[in-house]
């Protein structure tokens, strides 16, 4: 099969023509059904304001919303309007805020989307630090989504090309300057057909995600793949799944999942939270693929989520173990749906750039098991090279190139 739209933008051109919509799940009994005609209406009429205040094509834009569906509104405000959203992570801390500013210093002019409060945040902090002049020169080009009254008139979309930087996904390095991987159009969508079939996404399939979508998986995982695959999708906040983890499973149950995902991380806080409770009404039996990436993957946390599952009809085999990163657009490798995961146990210290792994018995004081994360998906290639550049060979240790 082909890679099937040039750009975003005439992906929801066409999926807005359809049936599909997207699901916020606020809470318990809090839900917004957004069809995407809506969506793609509402970013036209957020463009609108944003050419009012001189976005131009090629302008950055700092996206720093709470809000999923604020977040997404104005993604694609951007998209059509030829402009690059830069997603920037709402955090309690001084260092998101410090991030956003080193981030802003190096754009250059970029304009910031935010809300009142988050905007008065960041011009106190920024006030603290000593740098007004980069909060300056963002604060002239902001746009307050608290003074979106009227969305009805529509902005002029531009005319997109498959090359074209469509976003600029900041990876969350947050000791060290931050990077930012430059996704264009064309990028996105081989990554979305590739991903579609290495995993078999359909239309047959309904998503969850609570990853927050300044995140890849989140945003390019579970919001553009889902759309190209016409796969019906459904977000849950990150916050709501922080201080209220069991809704992830209870929102599947009653949605009827197929497709959901979590970091190793998340596996922990859902058991923790958890606890020795059983779980009322949760049937998960329609799971086939619960994506397991974004961090290092343990095997015995795993192993302990699906035995705790296990009652609740989540089958073995939905656990799907993957890797990937922002600077391969997302996915990098799948194993095939259905099959049970597989790791392999190593010495721990045979692991050195150009050494052969060791494999050993599970019970070697030195054992570490490691989750095998299946093979390259359609559209990306991999080479594993030692320090020299050239390839290592079978079961050696190397670096990976994508």
């Amino acid at each position: 099969t082909m890679i099937q739209y040039q750009t975003l933008t005439e992906m929801l051109d066409h999926r807005s023509r359809g049936a599909g919509a997207i699901g916020y799940l606020e809470g318990e009994g809090a839900e917004k059904t957004l069809p995407l005609a809506s969506l793609r209406k509402r970013a036209l009429g957020i463009l609108h304001h944003l050419q009012r205040i001189g976005a131009r094509p090629g302008d950055m834009l700092i996206l720093h919303v709470a809000s999923n569906e604020q977040f997404i509104d104005a993604y694609w405000a951007c998209l059509y309007g030829g402009i690059v959203p830069v997603p920037v992570a709402v955090g309690i801390s001084d260092e998101h805020k410090q991030k956003l500013l080193r981030i802003a210093r190096q754009l250059g002019d970029p304009l910031l989307y935010t809300d009142r409060k988050l905007r008065d945040r960041l011009a106190a902090f920024a006030d603290s630090q000593g740098s007004p002049e980069t909060w300056q020169a963002l604060q002239a080009r902001t746009f307050l989504v608290d003074q979106l009254d009227d969305i009805s008139r529509e902005g002029t979309p531009a005319q997109v090309t498959t090359d074209q930087t469509a976003f600029i996904q900041f990876s969350s390095g947050s000791t060290s300057e931050p990077k930012g991987v430059v996704l264009t159009h064309g990028n996105i969508l081989a990554n979305a057909e590739g991903a579609k079939q290495a995993a078999g996404f359909s239309e047959h399939d309904t998503s969850l995600s609570w990853m927050p979508l300044t995140h890849d998986m989140g945003l390019i995982g579970f919001h553009l793949m889902m759309m190209y695959a016409g796969v019906r999708q459904y977000l849950m906040p990150t916050d709501l799944f922080v201080r209220r983890a069991l809704l992830w499973m209870k929102f599947a149950s009653d949605k009827k999942v197929t497709i959901t995902c979590s970091p190793n991380f998340g596996y922990r806080h859902y058991l923790r939270a958890l606890g020795d409770k059983t779980l009322e009404g949760v049937e998960l039996a329609a799971v086939r693929l619960i994506f397991n990436g974004a961090e290092p993957i343990s095997v015995e946390l795993a192993e302990e989520f699906l035995d705790r599952m296990a009652p609740y009809g989540l089958r073995r085999n939905a656990m799907f173990p993957v890797y990937g990163l922002a600077e391969a657009s997302l996915a990098v490798s799948f194993p095939p749906p259905g099959s049970d995961y597989r790791y392999i146990t190593v010495d721990r210290r045979s692991l050195g750039v150009g050494a052969r792994a060791q494999q050993v018995a599970p019970d070697d004081p030195n054992a570490l098991k490691l989750m095998c994360e299946g093979k390259p998906i359609p559209y990306t290639s991999v080479r594993l090279v030692a320090d020299s550049g050239a390839e290592v060979a079978p079961d050696h240790v190397g670096h990976l190139l994508m």
